[in-house]
């Protein structure tokens, strides 16, 4: 079938727009990139403190998501004093993380709302409750424009993790012992903090 023939979702599943719901897919695949990114500095650390893989692995998958942020801090708050920068970065990075998971919970936990009348076809309204022990649902919407916005602002983390993560691997190596393509990323500066955008916010009508 010619991909303009696609038709499905079926329209009874009132799933909205395809184009929406391409990019609302990037943001779910982006996020679970990021958040495993972001996980292996904690596992990297580990391993270059000597930690046992056993016992890190059993500390780090027992903690909610909360603490495992904190947990990545902690680790990391040793370079505080010969290393400041690196501190800074990881600070930057976990706030950043946060973001992204709020924007992924708030698009993927909520379902979709079309507006009944004067709704715009190019705009995703979605509804979902204002918290889990809350009822009561709040709003929220995005044009296509918007959505695609998070979804490289996340790949923007990925990034950005991966480049210190590298950065830490090489931290006091010589440059003659560090081979291609991380000898160009190990030269480069630190790369700068990233600029953690607005929370998103449900309004309590459509």
């Amino acid at each position: 079938m010619a991909e303009s023939e696609d038709m499905w979702p079926l329209p009874e599943y009132n799933p909205g727009q395809h184009k929406h719901l391409h990019a609302v897919g990037v943001i779910a695949v982006e996020f679970a990139q990021l958040e495993r990114s972001v996980e292996s500095l904690y596992h990297a650390e580990a391993w270059r403190k000597k930690m046992p893989d056993d016992l890190t692995n059993l500390y780090f998958y027992t903690l909610n998501e909360e603490k495992r942020i904190e947990a990545i801090r902690q680790i990391y708050s040793g370079y505080n004093k010969k290393h400041p920068e690196i501190v800074v970065l990881i600070g930057n990075l976990l706030e950043y993380f946060n973001w992204c998971r709020d924007c992924r919970n708030h698009i993927l936990h909520a379902e979709n709302y079309p507006a009944a009348f004067g709704g715009k076809s190019e705009t995703l309204y979605l509804t979902k409750r204002i918290g889990k022990q809350k009822p009561r649902s709040g709003y929220i919407q995005f044009t296509l424009q918007r959505l695609r916005s998070i979804a490289d602002k996340m790949r923007a983390g990925v990034v950005q993790s991966a480049t210190i993560e590298i950065r830490l691997r090489y931290v006091g190596v010589p440059h003659s012992e560090i081979r291609q393509p991380y000898l160009d990323i190990v030269r480069e500066p630190w790369p700068q903090t990233l600029r953690v955008p607005r929370s998103l916010r449900l309004t309590p009508h459509p």
